[in-house]
């Protein structure tokens, strides 16, 4: 009975004591789960925190790759600017010009040689492109700079957003542009890229392979603006009349002449159609001036710009309505242009045409809506000095 009355106290207090015990097993598992997920949410923001400083530190060193293959790569590009640019300014500025040096040119100038500086120049910025990603992962006030400015000119070499006559010549086909670009960028056997050599593209270029199929279209448009170049000056200088141009007559531009002649009433002399290579000239040259702080080369050549300001007698009917006229020149009117140069006075206010006016939403980039990057932030609108879509002055004068 003793032995009974024991068994059923133990019993009964066990039974007593239960609760107790499942509570204290619930709450140590509870424990343990709360410091399993505690200590996988901190593995995960460890993994997440290391991924980030990774790729963080990636693309640092992508940026400093990029910013010493751009150094080096400017260089040439810097070259090619510079040599176009000047080469561009000889054939552009009338102060260039005297009837000794037309009789010694004659003809016009090589056009072999001026494909060879267009195709340096292009091939020049496929480089810069392939060895730099296109400045990947770079930041900086100058690199968005230059981006902008290759883009500029880019534009201007295709854009269609010009009528006139005036801008009809040297408007390059985008498939022209990477032929070109394909085939004088040269990779030397240990797998650098440069841009071919003079000697080389003669070779090329005589053996028919290809490159005077793609140029010959834009050097006959560049001997176009220099025989009407030539006839102008002939014509407006007293001087010049007596010698006689040395240019041999071409029938086929002497009948487009006078047909522009028969359209215009106010008696022009030639419509010299340069505007599109005069704004090449300029922000060729606002390139070599940029390329030269970024290469680290401290060229100090600036370039010649050459003028912006053209007599009415070599403008298309209807320009002289829409250009700016020039206050010191009695009927002479200045080309708009959006290059980044206050000196030569032709964008006062620094602000890039329309159409090149890159809107940005994210608040960060180089659109930085609708204003250049040489732009003050705090200057107000301004009308926009590229409102310049000319009255056509026949079918097919636009460009």
């Amino acid at each position: 009975m003793r032995i009974r009355s024991c068994t059923l106290l133990r019993s009964f207090a066990y039974t007593y004591a239960k609760p107790e015990t499942a509570l204290r097993d619930r709450m140590s598992i509870d424990g343990s789960t709360i410091a399993a997920i505690l200590t996988g949410i901190l593995a995960l923001v460890g993994a997440v925190t290391t991924a980030w400083m990774s790729g963080l530190n990636q693309q640092r060193v992508e940026s400093r790759k990029n910013r010493k293959a751009l150094a080096r790569s400017s260089t040439p590009l810097l070259i090619a600017s510079w040599d176009l640019a000047n080469w561009l300014y000889d054939i552009l500025e009338d102060m260039a010009y005297s009837p000794r040096r037309c009789a010694a040119y004659g003809n016009g100038w090589p056009s072999q040689f001026t494909s060879y500086l267009f195709g340096q120049y292009f091939a020049g910025v496929h480089i810069i492109r392939k060895t730099t990603q296109f400045f990947a992962h770079m930041q900086g006030g100058r690199t968005e700079q230059l981006k902008k400015l290759l883009w500029k000119i880019q534009d201007e070499f295709v854009s269609m957003h010009y009528e006139g006559r005036e801008n009809l010549r040297l408007r390059w086909a985008e498939r022209d542009i990477l032929e070109v670009q394909e085939s004088m960028t040269v990779v030397d056997g240990d797998g650098s890229l440069r841009t071919m050599r003079w000697v080389e593209f003669q070779k090329d270029y005589a053996g028919g392979k290809g490159l005077e199929k793609v140029f010959r279209r834009y050097e006959n448009e560049f001997q176009s603006i220099i025989y009407r170049r030539f006839k102008y000056l002939y014509s407006t200088n007293e001087g010049w009349k007596r010698q006689g141009n040395p240019q041999d007559r071409r029938e086929e531009e002497e009948k487009e002449i006078e047909k522009e002649r028969a359209d215009d009433p106010t008696n022009i002399v030639v419509v010299i159609p340069d505007h599109r290579a005069r704004r090449l000239q300029h922000l060729l040259s606002d390139l070599v001036g940029l390329l030269d702080e970024e290469s680290g080369m401290r060229f100090n050549r600036p370039v010649r710009r050459c003028g912006m300001v053209v007599d009415r007698k070599a403008l298309a009917y209807g320009s002289a309505d829409i250009f700016e006229k020039d206050p010191e020149r009695t009927d002479h009117y200045r080309i708009p242009c959006d290059c980044q140069d206050l000196d030569s006075g032709c964008n006062k206010t620094l602000k890039d045409f329309k159409h090149r006016q890159l809107k940005d939403t994210s608040g960060k980039g180089f659109g930085r809506r609708e204003t250049s990057y040489w732009e003050s932030r705090n200057q107000p609108p301004v009308s926009d000095v590229s409102a310049f879509r000319m009255r056509v002055t026949g079918p097919g004068d636009k460009c």
